[in-house]
């Protein structure tokens, strides 16, 4: 991931959150059909679809970080957090 800006990850997420939550609705209503209780139906995709949107959100500002910090390494100047230089 050398070559992505943190905007293009942004929109990879933008992109793939609605496709989870579709796939979300579909499982919620195959299970629905099935016969399965309300719980489980309703609760079940809900909260895996929170999960895996979490984790796509985490991994994905995790790579943003890094391509930022790569990037901007000597932008800080060189201070690190010691004395203001009064």
């Amino acid at each position: 991931m050398n070559s992505m800006h943190p905007q293009t990850l942004l929109f990879v997420l933008l992109g793939t959150v609605p496709l989870v939550v579709a796939g979300a609705g579909v499982a919620a209503f195959l299970l629905m059909r099935a016969g399965y209780g309300v719980l489980v139906w309703a609760v079940l995709p809900f909260l895996a679809s929170l999960l895996i949107v979490a984790a796509l959100a985490f991994v994905l500002s995790r790579a943003a970080r890094a391509g930022r910090g790569r990037d901007e390494g000597g932008a800080s100047g060189g201070r690190r957090g010691g004395r203001d230089g009064v």
